[in-house]
């Protein structure tokens, strides 16, 4: 069979673009949904007709709801590609609405962990989609040995430790899809049939026609006919006929109990008692009893934790009650326990200390009090008794902040005379162990004056504590955004970036190893008591070999920090591709720029700046519009030096670069914001000894200092404003152009925060005041988010 051949200049290579009115007439899909540009191939019937090979029944890979799927050949002129190919069978319940929902959202949102949509055909009432082939089949094919029997072909056993993956990468996937797109998606179809593995057995989530899409931040809920699988219905759904994401995760917690005991949600076949896999399964993970339900193949390969965390989160995800269920979220951050716990199996309580082998981490005034027979202060390894000494047995009066892997406290040593932060993880056996492992890393370096200091740590009868040097003056946070605090000068504030910038250089060149940040943000800039700025929290940092550091590494933390977490600070790039390069953390340095130079946070979640919920893209149009004093922090104004102004707007800007490999370096930014800082101080002479000349350039406003077609270069890379501020202008453009808008509510920015928290609560436990913008990290409120001073 010849393979289909694709003519980029011909017409069958089309844009898909349709604004909302064309499209809500054309193709029956939710009222409301906000349509952008977006592209994807336009296949012919004759393309597809050979592709197929006529539709060959030989060639069908599988059938379901929406029809069957064939095996494709693609050419693109240099390869041959293969795909599946789904074709609506027109007696189908399904019909226009679901495939136009699958061509939009496919079209419109990418991810790792989501099936990919290269085209689609829709000429002569054929409906066909055109995907990415994944290899090796559904995971129920995987699960069930009836499957196995009945396809012909020999599956491989999944091993528990694969089984986890696919777990967590469906959580990924469907995370993404509830929270870490501009629109909150409920897939409404989540199952073992509808998660793919691709030929390393990835997961890729799948089948997106009957997806709905939430398009108002008050809304909790889509009302709708009940449509999904039987044996996967949230109960809630079946009464109310309201879906909300937590009904995703009712499926979903049915695909775990596939997973842990092999067989189908239902199977007539068996006993009255067993026919439901959800009935059965949580009466005996009730009793203590999962011996009685696992896969007889896994015998032997679990263990007894990370079988006992994983049932707890599948009967979690079961219950009857949505606001009692986790979000998908919390699901991603229960399986990396359960991931961890599994890969620690058999080992000892020494993985820390045997981490901080070799390593010297002597803080002054300290060395006599580590542990005897220890030399020169080498593995600094505190007793148990010495740290509940130090916190008053770990005083709730010292307790700094909390969280869900740690709490955090003051302590005092060395008589009480050396104030210390002691880290106190809070799951021993089931702690991200890895994550303090990075940390260690980070901080074996040679020490930086601008990174708080770990002094060392206790590993002792199941408890893992880490000791760090204190910080009294809180946090970049607490002094932007602070109500007890006066303004920051901004000779101030541009020292407080260099600071920064020192920082994360020296994370990013070193010599020994270099290491990326991917959770930076302005809770993680700390204070000393002589107000010197020292990056916190490496327990995200991602070590990068030189060789390596251009073309980036896949690497799973996006999945471990959450879309929660950096709601405004996560890198798009990073978010679509899950690689890290040294370009990766000069986004969130970007995003802190803009921060410190605005006073204000970057996700707004009510949209109080002109119906934006961010600030990068308020920024944007306040520079397109000519009205960039609105967007600045009102105590600034008049005591910027126009140029420096200029050259740090710049700086910023470039760090937001789309494309990382148009941000500059940051060794290329420390210099900029060195410049700007020269610029500010010969600014501020010239003002205070009263010369005529810079009196007059005192600048009552700064609309008219950046201009949209203005062009500057850092570090040999060249720039237009007009390209950097470009997309997100455009696409904000539809209601910043209208003076009115009829509905504000239909443009959806998509947040954790929710106006109505008893029916679905997305956001963090240890929020405790929702109403509140929260706009860190979660690990903001557990790790070094707030302090009090001494």
């Amino acid at each position: 069979m010849p393979p289909l051949m694709l003519n980029p200049g011909s017409a069958n290579v089309c844009m898909y673009m349709c604004s909302v009115s064309s499209l809500s007439r054309e193709n029956p899909i939710d009222d409301g949904v906000i349509q952008v540009k977006g592209s994807c191939h336009c296949f012919s019937l004759h393309e597809i007709l050979m592709a197929t090979n006529d539709f060959d029944d030989e060639l069908v890979l599988g059938t379901g709801g929406f029809g069957k799927v064939y095996k494709g050949f693609i050419n693109d002129g240099a390869m041959n590609t293969v795909v599946a190919i789904k074709r609506l069978n027109a007696q189908s319940n399904q019909g226009a609405e679901e495939f136009w929902t699958e061509v939009k959202l496919l079209s419109k949102f990418h991810h790792t962990n989501l099936v990919s949509l290269i085209g689609y055909c829709n000429e002569n009432q054929e409906m066909i989609l055109v995907y990415e082939y994944v290899a090796c089949g559904t995971l129920a094919s995987h699960l069930y040995k009836s499957s196995r029997e009945e396809s012909g072909r020999s599956i491989s056993h999944l091993r528990w430790a694969q089984r986890l993956e696919i777990c967590l990468g469906v959580a990924r996937g469907l995370d993404y899809l509830h929270a870490g797109t501009e629109q909150r998606i409920i897939h409404r179809d989540v199952k073992s049939t509808n998660i793919l593995l691709d030929e390393k057995l990835a997961a890729k989530v799948s089948d997106f026609g009957l997806c709905k899409l939430i398009t108002s931040q008050a809304t909790t809920h889509v009302s709708t006919k009940v449509k999904a699988t039987r044996g996967y219905w949230d109960p809630e759904y079946l009464i109310t006929g309201q879906v909300t994401r937590k009904s995703d995760v009712y499926a979903f917690g049915v695909v775990l109990l596939e997973v842990l005991c092999g067989r189908p949600p239902l199977d007539d076949r068996l006993e009255d008692e067993q026919i439901s896999l959800i009935n059965w399964a949580k009466m005996y993970i009730k009793k203590g009893k999962l011996d009685r339900i696992i896969d007889p193949s896994l015998n032997g390969e679990t263990t007894p934790h990370s079988l006992k965390y994983f049932a707890k989160l599948a009967n979690n995800c079961l219950q009857l009650k949505p606001k009692e269920r986790p979000t998908m979220s919390e699901v991603v951050e229960s399986l990396e326990i359960v991931l961890v716990s599994y890969e620690r199996k058999g080992r000892s309580h020494g993985t820390i200390a045997k981490a901080f082998q070799g390593q010297k981490f002597v803080a002054k005034g300290l060395s006599h009090w580590w542990r005897a027979g220890k030399d020169n202060g080498s593995n600094p390894c505190f007793s148990l008794a010495e740290i509940r000494a130090a916190t008053n047995d770990f005083n709730d009066d010292l307790l700094i902040s909390q969280g869900n892997w740690f709490s955090l406290y003051k302590g005092c040593m060395v008589r009480g005379t050396h104030a210390v932060m002691i880290k106190r993880y809070v799951l021993r056996e089931a702690n991200l162990v890895r994550q303090v492992i990075d940390e260690i890393k980070v901080q074996s370096l040679t020490r930086h004056p601008n990174i708080v200091s770990l002094i060392g740590f206790c590993e002792e009868k199941d408890e893992l504590i880490l000791v760090y040097d204190y910080m009294g003056n809180g946090s970049l946070k607490s002094l932007l955004h602070g109500s007890d605090n006066y303004p920051l000068l901004w000779k101030k504030r541009l020292e407080i970036c260099i600071d920064t910038a020192r920082a994360l250089e020296y994370l990013l060149t070193n010599e020994e190893q270099q290491f990326v940040l991917c959770d930076l943000n302005p809770s993680n800039v700390l204070f000393d008591d002589k107000y010197v700025a020292k990056v916190a929290t490496f327990d995200f940092s991602v070590p990068i070999p030189t060789s390596m550091a251009t073309k980036g590494v896949k690497t799973n933390i996006i999945g471990m920090m959450g879309f929660f977490g950096t709601k405004g600070y996560l890198d798009p790039e990073y978010q679509h591709n899950c690689k890290v390069t040294k370009k990766t953390g000069m986004y969130a340095f970007g995003v802190v720029l803009l921060e410190v130079l605005c006073a204000k946070i970057p996700f707004s979640p009510n949209r109080e700046w002109e119906y934006m919920a961010s600030l990068f893209d308020w920024f944007c149009v306040c520079i397109k519009s000519g009205t960039i004093d609105k967007v600045i922090d009102p105590y600034l104004k008049g005591k910027i030096a126009p140029e420096c102004f200029r050259h740090y707007v710049n700086i910023a800007l470039s760090c937001l670069a789309s494309e990382g490999i148009r941000r500059p370096s940051m060794d290329d930014v420390l210099r900029g914001l060195q410049s700007s800082l020269e610029i500010q101080e010969a600014w501020e002479n010239s003002i205070r000894m009263g010369d005529e000349l810079h009196m007059a350039n005192v600048p009552g406003s700064y609309n008219n200092v950046i201009s949209v077609q203005s062009k500057f270069t850092v570090g040999g890379l060249s720039y237009r404003i007009s390209d950097l501020i470009g997309p997100s202008f455009n696409y904000y453009s539809e209601y910043y152009d209208s003076e009115y808008d009829e509905n504000p509510d239909e443009v959806n920015y998509d947040s954790e925060y929710d106006e109505n928290p008893d029916e679905v609560n997305y956001d963090s436990e240890y929020n405790e005041n929702p109403d509140e913008v929260n706009y860190d990290s979660e690990y903001d409120e557990s790790g070094f988010g707030i302090f009090t001073q001494s």
